[in-house]
């Protein structure tokens, strides 16, 4: 009996997150990377015999012109996003993901979402969902009534890097763990950190940088988005409040708390004794299961949209004097221009500029 193969195409494989994805596909036992893709080609060669890819492209175009796999994972800066994802839907990919943020432009993200739906292609965005130890678990748990009726949440460090670059995990994960869509927000904006401008001039209102404020819940409940200490790193995500007991994301397990008052007491549910598996190869799992069932995927581009929107209505809120911008927004055209490693990349942006001391090495 032949195990079932995912015929896989990794697009960035070569790069710093993307050479993650390449490890985690080639040693699934379910996958068969039959391309990797990416302009970079000594580095490119490199981790292809390292992995042992028979065949490489500088584009996915050139891809489809020999094969359309049925799984294609894209890790590429920012601005390439939406035409990747785009003509992977068109080509009749089955499942494609990108990573975070999903565009810079709210538009660019209506589309991709839109043409994945319209070709029937999954499409995933992100590892947030497993970016945080137990989270889809703990939002079962919280949706099932553990802690009672929500009745507040919170982000309680703040965005204290990039209200879209980053903060978009965390709005993502806010999403998830109350079920809710954001109806509203009231933001306040601080000013880009040290090395984190784009490269180019835009309106203080585009540029991704940290932020707090208000958001107002479909269910009734405000998420606070607490001012960031620079100098103080908070370890949670999101919190939750529910009118018998508390929530806390942290590591290396959630805090859960039931009860009020004295009554009140941390619980250890059974999921928490269960092993981890590595967020990579639970990624590229959520991507194999939407090819079986014909589903989108988990942490989806959908989700991601979401965030971008939130995070967009944050900085117009802040722009226009803390005013309460309600969602969804109108004007489909506003965007936030991320840190210039995520928008173009290390190879032209400057690995240093994020941190690296320069482009991945095999392993």
């Amino acid at each position: 009996m032949t195990t079932k193969k995912y015929r896989v195409a990794v697009v960035g494989g070569a790069g710093t997150w993307g050479r993650f994805y390449l490890r985690a596909y080639a040693n699934h036992p379910d996958c068969e990377i039959v391309a990797l893709v990416d302009r970079a080609r000594d580095r490119r060669d490199a981790f292809a015999e390292r992995y042992e890819v028979e065949t490489v492209f500088d584009t996915v175009d050139e891809l489809f012109a020999v094969e359309v796999p049925d799984i294609v994972s894209i890790i590429l800066p920012v601005g390439h996003n939406p035409e990747t994802v785009i003509a992977c839907a068109e080509a009749g990919v089955k499942a494609v993901s990108c990573e975070k943020p999903i565009a810079v432009e709210l538009s660019q993200a209506d589309e991709m979402v839109r043409v994945c739906r319209e070709r029937g292609t999954a499409f995933g965005c992100g590892t947030g969902y497993w970016d945080a130890p137990y989270l889809l678990a703990t939002a079962d748990w919280v949706r099932a009534g553990n802690i009672g009726q929500l009745t507040d949440a919170a982000i309680p460090g703040g965005l204290p890097t990039e209200v879209s670059g980053g903060g978009c995990v965390q709005l993502t994960m806010t999403r998830l763990l109350t079920g809710m869509e954001i109806e509203w927000a009231e933001g306040w904006a601080l000013p880009p950190q040290a090395g984190w401008m784009p490269s180019v001039e835009f309106e203080e209102v585009e540029t991704d940088s940290p932020a707090y404020g208000r958001l107002g819940l479909s269910g009734g409940i405000v998420c606070e988005i607490v001012e960031p200490q620079m100098d103080q790193k908070v370890f949670c995500p999101v919190a939750l409040t529910g009118e018998n007991g508390r929530v806390w994301i942290t590591s290396p397990n959630p805090i859960l708390i039931q009860g009020q008052g004295a009554a009140s007491a941390p619980v250890q549910p059974e999921f928490l004794e269960s092993p981890r598996k590595d967020g990579f190869t639970s990624a590229i799992e959520r991507l194999m299961r939407a090819v079986d069932t014909g589903e989108d995927a988990l942490c989806s581009g959908h989700d991601y949209r979401q965030a971008l929107e939130i995070a967009i209505a944050l900085k117009q809120s802040a722009h226009h004097g803390h005013q309460r911008i309600s969602l969804p927004l109108k004007d489909r055209s506003l965007k936030i221009y991320p840190h210039p490693y995520r928008l173009k990349g290390g190879d032209v942006a400057g690995w240093e500029s994020i941190g690296y001391t320069g482009p991945p090495e095999v392993a």
